[in-house]
């Protein structure tokens, strides 16, 4: 299987989304009904929002009490903020293996290293003509120049990436339809913005289950601002910025992907202040 075959699900929340320009940051109609089973702003795609909040809930906890298990590795991630660099990437294998089987999935290869993606910080590589177990990517170099936690949030962003490609191809269930579509989609994207890549179903549902694991990690005091979309992070009170199911119960105001893009004004000044 030749790399140039692959697609790499790294742009995330990282430098392919560095133009302040509003059509850059906002979702995109457009561009999203082409394949609205691929996207969490479809309205069609609220059966499986349900079932997905469900289900990352539910794995998000049972990874944290697989954690706590291991009571050396969960000592040494409670005092994260404390280690080194050094130390907080030489858990990271120990983490990867706890996950995959919290997941039950075929581990796919872990590679971490500043050399086969040097431009990179992380990825999660598929292919959707030859579906395995994939390739979860972290360069060092790179995620030394992050936040504390970047290191341990992309990797249980991206091994999440493993549980939703291998489930897409094994199942024929709601949950594994909508991921299927949403890899498929995202192995021919073009022109997305940040909001539309992010709201693809496999990139809106990794990103809340890493944030979610952390939140339960950190008694609800992890805070990034880089990790997906509002309607993937969490406020103090363990709710999302922006809850799509609740956004879509609203009183109509034009379509759940406008209310969306209302809703994510304040996020586009985080980011781009001087706008």
């Amino acid at each position: 299987m030749k790399l140039t075959h692959l697609f790499s699900s790294a742009c995330l929340a990282l430098s392919c989304f560095v133009y302040a320009e509003p059509a850059k940051f906002y979702a995109n109609e457009a561009l999203q009904k082409q394949t609205p089973t691929a996207y969490a702003l479809s309205e069609s795609n609220i059966p499986w929002l349900e079932q997905a909040h469900k289900q990352r809930q539910l794995d998000a906890e049972k990874l944290v009490n697989a954690l706590k298990q291991n009571k050396a590795l969960y000592k040494k991630l409670m005092n994260w903020e404390a280690l080194s660099f050094e130390q907080r990437m030489a858990l990271l294998p120990e983490v990867f293996a706890i996950e995959i089987k919290s997941f039950a999935i075929t581990a796919p290869t872990l590679v971490i290293n500043n050399t086969l993606y040097p431009q990179r910080a992380v990825n999660f590589v598929f292919d959707v003509r030859y579906p395995g177990a994939g390739l979860v990517y972290l360069n060092p170099d790179k995620l030394k120049e992050m936040e504390v936690y970047a290191p341990l949030a992309f990797l249980l962003h991206e091994t999440r990436h493993a549980y939703q490609f291998q489930l897409a191809f094994k199942e024929q269930n709601l949950l594994a339809k909508g991921y299927l579509s949403a890899f498929k989609t995202q192995s021919n994207l073009s022109g997305a913005s940040f909001s539309d890549f992010l709201t693809l179903l496999n990139e809106y549902e990794a990103f809340q289950f890493g944030n979610q694991v952390l939140e339960l990690l950190t008694d609800g005091k992890f805070e990034s601002a880089m990790m997906g979309t509002f309607a993937s992070q969490f406020n103090e009170h363990n709710h999302l910025k922006i809850d799509l199911l609740e956004l879509a119960k609203e009183p109509q105001k034009g379509s759940l992907l406008e209310r969306f893009n209302a809703s994510m004004k304040e996020q586009y000044k985080l980011r781009y202040p001087e706008k």
